[in-house]
């Protein structure tokens, strides 16, 4: 009953997210999954540079094309339908995974240290950010959490298969399984020779062979979609063209602004020396799975404090342990609260709403014979999984420098750098019917708009601060 009524409440919480949650976080929510969903599911929709270069697997996205087909054969495929139903399934998924691997943790936690691990979980603003999200991230997260769940109640077979699939959506998976790997192979020599590990390598093969043969499908050819992501990601360091950082931001940003006040019972965790040797401790396991995790991403040029999202319920799970036997367990609580509420509503409901609700604003009115103009930093809005209309949507885009030219600009650089000069050189831009932008351009291209019929017909609010291209208000104009 103890085990249900825990269920309830993971499952309850993450659904709310799914109300609660009105912003924008980054673009692949939408751009690497449901864009991709609706154009299959559909017939029309965007595919950005990725989808041609075969770095991602088709598996994520076509999970939604399930309910995307339903809505649409029962004729409910409305826009609101399109935008909760993935969403809802995400964090229902997200909800049964860590009540899953909480329910594993009380063959190594006491029954009060699975309590702290609860409310570290469900109150971490982060998570409750992100977990209802179509996220890529979301799903390795999900992902390890349900192979780590068997490698704790001895599901061998089930653990591997989790790792093999986790590796294949997402290369950048592998070093926190190292560990675990060889905690289990030294735990269970006999059984790697044995009939019953021979059967979970070909199950585990017949899945492979399985995504590998949808990638193909997808791609027309066949690809190795984690060999093309390693190559693009790790040899090539392209990926360094959307931004770098050094090689300590995790340690030095990321993880302080993640975990808040649950970093300091995180660091008596780790520095505690009661914890047995590597071998015979899941405990010592779990710190060297997410501290190589960690080390391992840092050494790559490109990185976002979302990469971290697989780790935190880890990271959770650690800090539990030491809050017990914390003499100020109840300043602790006071902190905790106050850090991880007012960011989970802050971010939540407040910033980066505007982008989303001017695209909603734009669905209520757009037609197929209408042209959609976002003169704003690419992929600053979702596009056909929110207007579910086949209009055409132009935006400016931004692709890496696949063919490793001389003094490569991408469009929305070239369009920022003289943002007048670039709407005189492409004069089908007055065609479009309507023009959403960030306020921070407005000054720039006031004078075309006002010469070519443009009106103002709503403001949004988005976020507090100027961010650069990325403004305070989000514009919408209208051509009469």
């Amino acid at each position: 009953m103890r085990n249900l009524k825990f269920l309830c409440l993971f499952l309850l919480t993450r659904l709310s997210s799914v109300l609660v949650v009105q912003t924008w976080f980054v673009p692949d929510e939408y751009w690497q999954s449901l864009e991709v969903s609706h154009r299959l599911s559909f017939g029309y929709g965007y595919l950005t540079w990725e989808w041609f270069e075969g770095i991602r697997s088709i598996i994520y996205p076509a999970v939604f094309c399930i309910p995307y087909k339903i809505l649409a054969y029962l004729d409910l495929d409305s826009r609101q339908a399109l935008i909760y139903v993935p969403r809802v399934i995400q964090a229902l998924f997200s909800g049964w995974v860590e009540w899953s691997f909480m329910k594993e943790t009380k063959s190594v936690l006491n029954g009060s240290q699975v309590s702290w691990f609860v409310l570290l979980e469900l109150g971490n603003y982060f998570l409750y950010y992100v977990t209802s999200r179509t996220l890529a991230n979301t799903l390795e997260m999900n992902l390890i959490l349900l192979g780590i769940s068997n490698f704790l109640s001895q599901c061998k077979g089930s653990f591997l298969l989790c790792v093999m699939i986790s590796c294949y959506i997402r290369p950048t998976s592998a070093p926190i399984w190292l560990p675990f790997l060889l905690h289990l192979f030294q735990q269970e020599k006999r059984w790697i020779f044995s009939k019953t590990f021979l059967k979970v390598v070909l199950k585990c093969s017949l899945v492979l062979g399985t995504v590998l043969g949808l990638d193909s499908w997808w791609y027309g050819k066949l690809v190795l979609v984690p060999v093309q992501f390693l190559l693009f990601n790790v040899v090539n360091d392209l990926s360094q063209f959307y931004g770098e950082h050094s090689w300590h931001w995790y340690f030095t940003n990321a993880l302080p602004s993640l975990m808040g006040p649950t970093l300091i019972p995180l660091v008596f965790t780790f520095s505690n020396k009661k914890t047995s040797n590597f071998i015979g401790s899941k405990v010592i396991t779990v710190q060297l799975s997410a501290l190589l995790y960690i080390l391992c991403h840092s050494f790559v040029g490109h990185k976002e404090i979302r990469f971290l999202t697989p780790i935190i319920p880890l990271l959770n799970f650690l800090a539990a342990i030491k809050l017990q036997t914390l003499k100020w367990r109840k300043t602790f609580l006071v902190l905790f609260c106050t850090w991880n509420i007012s960011l989970m509503w802050y971010l939540s409901v407040r910033h980066q709403r505007g982008v989303l609700d001017a695209t909603n604003f734009i669905g209520l009115f757009v037609n197929p014979e209408d042209k959609v103009l976002y003169l704003m930093p690419c992929h600053s809005t979702p596009l056909y999984s929110h207007l579910h209309v086949n209009a055409s949507l132009q935006f400016l885009t931004c692709p890496p420098n696949l063919q490793h030219l001389k003094h490569y600009i991408d469009e929305a650089d070239r369009f920022y750098e003289n943002p007048s000069k670039w709407l005189v050189d492409n004069p089908s831009w007055a065609l479009a019917k309507y023009v959403v932008i960030f306020d921070a351009l407005l000054d720039s291209i006031s004078s075309h708009l006002d010469s070519n019929g443009f009106h103002l017909i709503r403001n949004f609010f988005h976020a507090d601060m100027d961010q650069g291209r990325v403004g305070r208000r989000v514009l919408v104009f209208k051509r009469e």
